[in-house]
């Protein structure tokens, strides 16, 4: 090993940045540019949760924590920190307020558009930073299918879900390219498909990137994930292709032959964003010339914005094209409203709060909440469906915290406002002291109570009265899991 730990027979990142770089002096504007970004740290970008603030509201909590946010340019709800920011340690990220994400990994999602009450699948979902950027843009509505082929991977997903609110997601574990008409047809499916990862540079070097049978096996597989995607969409849906890697042969070369397939059953649609810096799609590549329409895809590439390299495709299926026959609709069967009572008795959260929504078993561990409007598919089984609400196994029956941070803000009794230092315990996993009396004013007594820090809904605690001398102190309930997907973002940049 050398002194900076470089295996002695590794390219340093330099020259592997070179060398990719090499691959594409034809194709990008300025290599030397390119170069530059690739050896420099991404700035770390972060979008507001939609349903609960606003960016701006999201940029003045960072302002007064003394981070340095700036609006990014092309989408409403994205911001930008610089490089060294840890936002995943920041309060608000486990309070839900945001969600840490690269800035070109918000792009599918954008370009999607899904709305509210659709049916969207993301056929290859995890981590699943994507699949929680469409269940808000639908206002927590309808129906988002999750499917990733190794169910390990999802773990990351069900807490992102939990953290967040989220109860329009059902998670399948398949094989993308298997899904087939029992799952039903969709009005979005989002293909963010397995790739060489170049794009990821400035995060990590691939060096198995140039080996062209692992490229071309890539492209294989890119290729069946998108005609099933393309099959699984309703006529005059759309399908939104997207790779972190900066090979033709994985974008615009499997964009052509889907196209070349399905003749005029498919079209491009141009993918703009203004106050974005992207290249067309490029037509020629390696002796091979493109369909003409692949120009209007887009290209990132990571100097042309500060941020890694990406690119997306934007189709849409023909009104009039064959469409697969309906399955029978699964619909959660809904259970007593009585199951509820750990968030309506013990907070005095009103039955209003949960207009819309059907309280569902799934198994024995947790009563889940999901949208009216929600169709979770008939094959592949969910293996998480909406968001879990009560522990049922407790006695009596507890709250989760992720349906306290739902709720809570309509709690008209057992909350708690607390305050910076009171705060950092409850997310430290530590007891929470020095409570005055007029914080426990809506306190009935011991037990749950829901955890508030400047107006906003931390987590949900319980609040205790020491038997020999009556003080108060709540045990911090925050969830273990949440806490180590902060300290792994800290540990990743």
């Amino acid at each position: 090993m050398n002194a900076v730990g470089q295996h002695p027979l590794q390219p340093d990142r330099e020259s592997l940045a070179r060398q990719l770089c090499r691959r594409y002096h034809g194709i990008v504007d300025d290599p030397e540019a390119l170069v530059q970004a690739l050896l420099r740290p991404l700035p770390a970008t972060l979008w507001a949760h939609p349903l609960r603030l606003s960016r701006d509201e999201l940029m003045d909590i960072l302002v007064a924590d003394g981070l340095d946010p700036a609006p990014m340019r092309w989408w409403s709800g994205g911001v930008r920190l610089p490089p060294d920011a840890r936002p995943g340690r920041h309060w608000g990220f486990l309070a839900g307020l945001f969600q840490v994400q690269e800035e070109v990994s918000m792009l599918p999602v954008t370009l999607l558009d899904p709305r509210p009450g659709e049916r969207v699948l993301d056929l290859c979902a995890a981590p699943g930073n994507k699949t929680a950027q469409i269940a808000v843009a639908m206002g927590n509505r309808g129906t988002v299918m999750a499917n990733d082929l190794q169910k390990g991977r999802l773990a990351a997903l069900r807490q992102t879900i939990k953290r967040l609110g989220l109860m329009n997601v059902v998670i399948t574990a398949q094989d993308g390219q298997s899904i087939g008409a029992r799952a039903g047809m969709f009005d979005r499916v989002l293909v963010d498909a397995p790739c060489t990862c170049e794009g990821t540079f400035r995060k990590v070097a691939h060096p198995h990137a140039s080996n062209a049978a692992f490229r071309s096996r890539q492209a294989a597989t890119q290729v069946r994930l998108l005609e099933r995607a393309v099959r699984l969409t309703r006529p005059g849906g759309r399908v939104v292709y997207a790779t972190c890697t900066l090979a033709p042969e994985e974008n615009e070369a499997v964009v052509d032959t889907v196209l070349q397939r399905h003749g005029d059953g498919l079209r491009v649609v141009p993918a703009r964003l203004d106050g974005l810096a992207a290249d067309a799609g490029v037509t020629h590549w390696a002796g091979r010339t493109y369909h003409p329409s692949v120009a209007d895809t887009l290209r990132v590439w990571p100097h042309r914005n500060d941020t890694g390299g990406f690119f997306v495709a934007v189709l849409e299926r023909s009104g009039d094209g064959e469409a697969l026959p309906e399955p029978r609709w699964f619909r959660p069967p809904e259970e007593p409203r009585e199951w509820l009572a750990p968030l309506t008795e013990r907070f005095g959260i009103p039955d209003s709060a949960f207009a819309g929504v059907v309280p569902v078993k799934r198994g024995n561990k947790h009563l889940h909440l999901a949208p009216v409007d929600h169709r979770y598919p008939e094959a592949p089984a969910p293996v998480m469906l909406g968001l879990p609400a009560v522990r049922r196994r407790s006695m009596p029956p507890k709250p989760t915290t992720a349906a306290a941070m739902l709720y809570g803000g309509a709690a008209t009794r057992n909350h708690v406002d607390l305050g910076r230092d009171q705060a950092q315990a409850y997310l430290d996993r530590a007891d929470i002291t020095g409570l005055a009396s007029s914080q426990l004013a809506a306190c009935t007594g011991p037990g749950y109570v829901v955890l508030r820090y400047r107006g906003y809904v931390l987590g949900l605690g319980q609040l205790i009265y020491d038997r020999a001398t009556g003080d108060p102190r709540i045990a911090s309930l925050m969830p273990k899991a949440w806490a180590r997907d902060a300290a792994t973002l800290v540990e990743e940049g």
